[in-house]
């Protein structure tokens, strides 16, 4: 089976945000207790190490859980570095849970930012974490250009296509999704009541009218269809003007994918 793109109901502006939160809450939650990027995120520090780099613009940041994880282990190792995060929709509960650290060297921009820019014209190093799969190739291919464009590094993490689910005959594909589908309404039910910070609207929107489990169920598994191998990212960039200036490095740590660029 090859790389397929269903629609997830997160791409689309029309999605009420409290419901859109819900979701991003439940993901955050949920790859922060099984330490998802805790192998991939010495990439970033690495990269920030070589490049000198002392900020870094977040894109699709959602709940700003995936890069929050990459950060504390920056902090960790030593580097003081400026994480300033962004989103085409911002994330209340993301705004909330940056402003809760009381750190102003981390924020979260109230304002929409299309991370089909690039990031525009502000400094630092590009990071998204848990996003690239929402993006086509050929919108990857954008993002990748307008960052190229601009000479600065990237470092992109994400979750990796599943290689038994890559060998798959198509036939037989309808029966991981079901179970898959099936696995993350019950995780999404089980978990809600311990996501932070507390809403009321999250409960109601979970055992009331259960959108936010059917949200998480659709959209998790049309992920997991949409995800990239490392191959796939590396054929994207390599085409990109500019791209053989930079050095690409891209592969797989447990379940986590990663893409990292920087200019020689």
């Amino acid at each position: 089976m090859q790389r397929v793109h269903l629609f997830e109901l997160e791409d689309y502006g029309w999605l009420p945000r409290v419901i859109r939160d819900g979701g991003t809450d439940f993901l955050d939650f949920a790859f922060e207790r099984i330490g998802f990027y805790d192998g991939v995120a010495d990439k970033l520090v690495a990269l920030l190490r070589r490049t000198g780099g002392s900020r870094v613009l977040d894109l699709a940041s959602g709940g700003g859980g995936g890069t929050l994880q990459i950060r504390r282990r920056v902090r960790g190792a030593g580097l003081s570095t400026e994480f300033v995060f962004s989103d085409g929709f911002p994330s209340e509960a993301g705004q909330a849970r940056i402003a809760a650290l009381g750190d102003p060297a981390t924020r979260y921009r109230t304002e929409a930012v299309d991370a089909m820019s690039g990031g525009g014209s502000e400094s630092g190093v590009r990071t998204m974490s848990g996003a690239l799969h929402h993006f086509t190739p050929d919108a990857v291919r954008q993002i990748v250009a307008g960052i190229v464009q601009k000479r600065a590094a990237l470092a992109f993490f994400d979750v990796a296509a599943s290689p038994a689910m890559r060998k798959l005959p198509a036939v037989l594909v309808p029966l991981p999704v079901a179970v898959n589908l099936l696995m993350l309404f019950l995780a999404t039910l089980a978990v809600v009541p311990f996501l932070r910070p507390f809403r009321l609207s999250r409960l109601l929107l979970t055992y009331v009218v259960p959108l936010i489990p059917l949200l998480v169920a659709w959209d998790g598994t049309v992920s997991a269809l949409r995800a990239y191998s490392p191959d796939e990212l590396l054929a994207i960039v390599r085409d990109i003007p500019g791209a053989a200036a930079y050095t690409w490095e891209a592969g797989v740590v447990g379940k986590a994918l990663y893409l990292t660029g920087e200019p020689r």
